[in-house]
């Protein structure tokens, strides 16, 4: 056999040197390409996607066989049964604003035309039958396939997000296969992923720079799940400053309050014969009785609570209003860089589109860390917020968004070891760490060799208090030793990246383009 031309081995040798300079996940679709098999990149991502979601739907879910409130899995039921704010608070009372009162009347609905035992008034409560099972882990696939899947596919494939063919795609796989969202909805049962997929269909139409939509769709987040208000000041900061842009300003912002006010009334409009409907529907979406927090959460109240006993020195409205005041405090540079780098679209210096995109994303990330830091009543699934915002940028903070999604789903252990997801948390975990080559394979040479050296001590961390947690038990007098452990640790790693999220936006090199105004005005 005559041996290959040295063209071609020249090309091979080129390719596979490049290839060795990328992270794993990206290795595929260096295979793909080269194979001009790019038109199986997207279905094979979706249908592997598919497949984790329901291999984890296979495994616990909160509250499973322990009566008599069981868990999330079955507060979700329940409001399928019912959809009402006053009926039988004592049992899951709905809690959540009115989008989701409506999603679970619709799953309801299509539950009772199946079988209607499924969802039979107080006669169904606990219901665990493998059919109703099965039902149930759909509606979550459906809803996500719905709404967050074809958000993140067109977000990342539009112009607005510069990098090459084999980077998005990458980052699309990443961000659909990132472990923390998946246990969460399709493990312990809950639909953030609805409410993240508003989220990112906010940021889609910012970056196509249709603000109307934008604002509608942060609406439908916001009247989703109440913590969206995590995004809000962002979204405000980032929408408000592009009313400043003369001569369309005031017309925009009137345009803006029209759709808010239309979007709200909309999604209100079954309760607003009443007054007292909504009183209630505002009781149970914001439930400051609960205290300063519920469970052991990894924000710093919770951390500081270890040596300074926060809730036995301060009343719950003291605490409120000092934690209102420091999630101010803490949210309130980002967001004021992000209107005051838009907002120079006024004197003629706007900023390029995907710019824009890539600064809200980093405001969102640090305004949305700020909230659950600091903010009342923070829920461990919480960390879900930033990291969304944080995966969208994922192509520019490889090494950073690595490392966040690994701790916060360390942070999470405690919840998921309830729900009996012990198996799924270590396949995903390693599953992640060695796709994403942080810190398992360190081929990935655009990691500094410092944070490459951190990353591999803070995984040291984790697993050692991970194996003294299985191996090693806590003393009578400290019964929840490796649970404060993890809220410790994982809280402070959230300030660092907080810390260093927020310098990277303020420090962040945009580009500007000079408007029409600003050229009339030199001529």
């Amino acid at each position: 056999m005559a041996p290959s031309s040295p063209q071609p081995q020249a090309r091979q040798a080129a390719s596979a040197s490049r290839r060795a300079g990328v992270i794993p996940v990206e290795r595929w679709f260096w295979f793909l390409a080269e194979e001009n098999a790019q038109g199986i990149a997207l279905p094979v991502t979706l249908l592997f996607a598919l497949l984790v979601r329901w291999c984890v739907a296979l495994h616990g879910y909160s509250g499973q066989g322990s009566p008599p409130l069981y868990g999330d899995y079955e507060a979700q039921r329940h409001w399928m049964e019912l959809t009402w704010y006053f009926y039988d608070l004592s049992y899951w009372g709905l809690d959540y604003p009115p989008l989701t009162a409506f999603q679970s009347w619709a799953c309801g609905w299509v539950a009772h035309l199946i079988n209607p035992s499924w969802v039979a008034l107080d006669r169904s409560r606990g219901i665990e039958t493998h059919t109703s099972k099965l039902f149930m882990r759909s509606t979550v696939l459906v809803l996500e396939a719905l709404i967050y899947v074809p958000a993140v596919v067109l977000l990342f494939q539009s112009r607005q997000i510069q990098a090459n063919w084999i980077v998005k795609q990458a980052a699309i796989f990443s961000v659909l296969l990132q472990p923390c969202l998946i246990l969460i909805d399709h493990g312990h049962f809950q639909y953030n992923a609805v409410m993240l997929g508003f989220l990112v269909w906010t940021v889609y139409f910012a970056a196509r720079e249709q603000y109307l939509v934008m604002a509608a769709c942060f609406c439908c987040s916001l009247m989703f799940k109440q913590m969206a208000l995590y995004f809000a000041p962002a979204v405000f900061a980032f929408l408000l400053a592009k009313c400043f842009r003369s001569p369309y300003g005031v017309r925009l912002f009137v345009q803006l309050g029209l759709v808010v006010i239309v979007t709200f009334g909309v999604m209100l409009l079954p309760w607003m014969g009443s007054s007292a409907q909504l009183q209630q529907i505002l009781f149970r979406v914001f439930p400051v009785a609960r205290g300063l927090y519920e469970d052991k959460v990894a924000n710093v109240w919770c951390a500081v609570n270890v040596a300074v006993k926060l809730r036995s020195m301060f009343a719950a409205p003291v605490l409120l209003r000092l934690a209102a005041a420091a999630t101010s405090v803490a949210f309130a540079p980002s967001c004021i860089h992000l209107f005051l780098a838009v907002k120079r679209a006024a004197s003629g210096q706007a900023l390029v589109a995907a710019d824009a995109v890539k600064l809200l994303c980093y405001a969102l990330v640090n305004c949305s860390l700020a909230f659950f830091l600091f903010s009342f009543q923070v829920h461990e699934k919480s960390i879900l917020l930033p990291l969304a915002p944080a995966l969208l940028l994922i192509h520019e903070e490889p090494w950073a968004v690595n490392w966040f999604v690994q701790v916060a789903l360390f942070s999470m252990y405690p919840l998921l070891f309830k729900d009996g997801l012990q198996i799924p948390y270590w396949v995903m975990a390693v599953g992640w760490s060695m796709l994403r080559s942080c810190p398992a394979c360190p081929a990935d040479k655009r990691t500094p060799l410092a944070v490459l050296n951190a990353q591999w001590v803070s995984t040291l961390v984790m697993v050692a208090i991970h194996v003294a947690n299985m191996y090693v038990p806590p003393p009578p007098s400290l019964p929840d030793l490796y649970v404060v452990l993890n809220v410790v640790f994982s809280c402070t790693m959230f300030v660092l990246f907080f810390a260093y999220f927020n310098y990277r936006q303020l420090t962040l090199s945009l580009v500007r383009v000079r408007t029409t105004r600003s050229k009339k005005k030199d001529n």
